[in-house]
């Protein structure tokens, strides 16, 4: 009955206290619940707790922030965090839909012009909004002859080629640091009639997922981390970070090394000594661990020497150095049975893990303090802004005892958040570093509104903050990434500014080159056209320019191609090689194949085979003789 009723009792705590701190990936609970976690986990059944999600995610509801409760299973529903998707763009086609934000799971049907149809040759086509985003862009397109080759950012190409035929390939490769879409250094692009099968492309690679964390954990927990991203660590009651609690992720990976909880117990501060007189102090490490040793050694007339080790986060004992008398270089024995006191002298450590020591003989010895007069008490600990210490204050503390300290609410701890008592002065303290709360008042005065819904306006040091323009307005700063993201800086916000957009005429008209759509006589700002050259000449820049205040972007040049002549070839005795046979023209900056007609050589280079580059529209024929006619 006794077992029954202790196995009862057991299994009734553990179904009332099911509910631990919550992993919510590209979401995350309010900083003091990750501060002082002991305090408020686990959590008792039927006890609710709320939670944010990051900026451009929401809950499957559709709101930025999430309310679950604790059941006998566990936090229900589940918090996850899902990307909300807008509305995306479709050139040649229109959506069913009115709306311009989905929910995780929505569905948005989408049909061509005529004359255009979807990737899958269809007229219409429907798209859902998933974690990751659309399961994929719908685009209405017309069947091609060839494909474009694209601009390549952290990329090149292994020809100069503008155009590729439908079928044909292209070969490019990427930049040290970047992958192509397949995952590889190299790769290879088709095109197909309804354009590139996979675009090249060059993508940043991205850092590794994290392992969890034992007695531990971090956050925002994400499947991909990308180039910038921060992680912080942080551990369970009597564990410590081991290492550094940010780490970020760059091109080449993580850094610094992700940290380690480490048992209290397992860890000692540095060795208990002062120097004295002419003495000083060298260690190895800040920190030491369970099993480490130091050896201790007595130089200026005393003798002794002992190893201290470290056990239980506590330093052994070491023994005291006595005096000896030296004569002619050696060591008198004493006849006393009781040593004199021990005397102020020098004290050294050398720390290493083999614990070896040369020159154990020498005649100079050292005296060293009582222990009990070396670990001197620490008083309370220093006080730090927006922050506490958790748990009661004493007034006094012994050596190698730590605190914690916490931040207020919204206030992101930075730096250690466990401090120790070193020998009468306690180990660095971290800060709260304060948020930011966002100023109606400063968002009207730039014509902002918040991209994202959300009940509260406040945001934690490090959290980014994304804005829009009231409408008819427009970023000022359009040639950054991103002119509406900000983030919060130790409380402070640099507001991005929107001013009224003003319209464009109509785009400017180029030489042998017109727009993909009429023209219109008025534009919005922010609002793009699209131009493309007549047969056979080469756009030069970009195919699309944009409206930005009142101002039309530079237009693209089309550039003439190379008619060949036949009389010139005849009158220069050239031939065509066989490779470019049935071709009239060519593009600005391709290459064309002459040779010498039968008994011909070239009157310059004494050469046969000749290829000579198209220059906007030039051709510089070259020239052969017959043999044995003076040049």
């Amino acid at each position: 009955p006794y077992f029954q009723h202790q196995l009862l009792l057991m299994v009734v705590v553990f179904l009332d206290t099911p509910c631990d701190l919550p992993q919510i990936e590209n979401g995350n609970l309010a900083q003091y619940y990750y501060s002082f976690k002991r305090y408020y986990f686990p959590m008792h059944k039927g006890k609710k707790l709320s939670y944010s999600c990051m900026v451009g995610y929401t809950t499957e509801s559709g709101t930025q922030d999430g309310r679950i409760t604790c059941t006998a299973k566990g936090w229900s529903p589940v918090p996850r965090c899902y990307r909300r998707c807008t509305k995306p763009l479709l050139e040649n086609g229109s959506f069913y839909s009115t709306e311009m934000d989905f929910k995780i799971h929505e569905k948005l049907q989408y049909q061509c012009n005529p004359g255009y149809h979807t990737p899958s040759g269809a007229t219409e086509d429907t798209v859902q909004c998933q974690p990751q985003g659309w399961s994929f862009q719908p685009s209405c397109i017309k069947k091609l002859e060839s494909c474009q080759v694209p601009r390549l950012e952290h990329g090149s190409y292994s020809g100069a080629a503008q155009e590729v035929r439908l079928n044909g390939t292209l070969r490019y490769r990427c930049q040290h640091g970047y992958r192509s879409a397949a995952g590889s250094a190299s790769d290879t692009a088709l095109c197909l009639a309804h354009g590139w099968e996979l675009p090249p492309s060059c993508t940043r690679i991205t850092c590794s997922t994290l392992s969890e964390v034992a007695h531990g954990g971090f956050y925002p927990v994400k499947k991909t981390y990308e180039e910038g991203d921060v992680v912080h660590f942080f551990c369970d009651k009597y564990y410590s970070v081991t290492g550094f609690d940010l780490i970020q992720c760059y091109n080449f990976g993580w850094y610094p090394d992700p940290p380690v909880c480490e048992d209290i117990k397992n860890k000692c501060p540095p060795p208990p000594l002062h120097g004295h007189m002419d003495g000083y102090i060298s260690t190895a490490r800040r920190t030491y661990h369970n099993g480490d040793k130091v050896r201790v050694q007595c130089t200026l007339g005393r003798r002794g020497s002992e190893e201290i080790q470290c056990e239980g986060g506590k330093w052994t004992s070491p023994s005291t150095c006595i005096v000896s008398a030296i004569v002619t270089g050696t060591v008198d024995k004493q006849e006393s049975g009781t040593a004199p006191p021990p005397l102020e002298a020098d004290a050294e450590i050398r720390a290493s893990q083999t614990h070896h020591n040369e020159d154990m003989s020498r005649s100079n010895c050292l005296s060293l303090y009582p222990i009990s007069e070396m670990q001197q008490d620490c008083a309370s600990p220093p006080v730090i802004k927006n922050g506490a210490v958790l748990g009661p204050l004493l007034e006094s503390y012994k050596n190698g005892s730590w605190v914690e300290y916490g931040c207020q609410h919204y206030h992101f701890l930075d730096g250690p958040s466990t401090v120790y008592c070193d020998h009468g002065n306690w180990t660095e303290q971290p800060t709260c570093l304060e948020p930011c709360t966002l100023n109606v008042t400063d968002m009207d005065s730039n014509n902002l509104t918040l991209k994202w819904r959300r009940e509260e306006l406040v945001f934690l040091h490090g959290d980014l903050i994304e804005f829009e323009c009231k409408q008819g307005y427009s970023f000022l700063q359009t040639a950054i990434p991103s002119p509406g993201r900000t983030q919060c800086d130790h409380g402070r916000l640099n507001y991005p500014k929107c001013v009224i957009q003003e319209k464009c005429g109509s785009p400017p008209s180029i030489a042998n080159g017109v727009l993909t759509l009429p023209a219109l006589p008025q534009y919005d700002s922010g609002s793009s056209v699209q131009y493309i050259c007549s047969d056979y000449h080469f756009l030069q820049g970009s195919d699309r320019i944009s409206c930005s205040q009142g101002q039309w972007t530079s237009p693209p040049v089309c550039i003439e191609p190379c008619t060949l002549s036949k009389t010139e070839m005849e009158k220069n005795n050239v031939l065509l090689q066989a490779f470019y046979a049935d071709q009239d023209y060519f593009y600005h900056g391709d290459y064309v194949g002459f040779y010498c007609k039968q008994n011909h050589f070239g009157a310059e280079s004494g050469t046969t085979l000749f290829q000579v580059q198209c220059k906007r529209g030039q051709l510089a024929y070259p020239r052969c003789v017959e043999r044995g006619k003076q040049v």
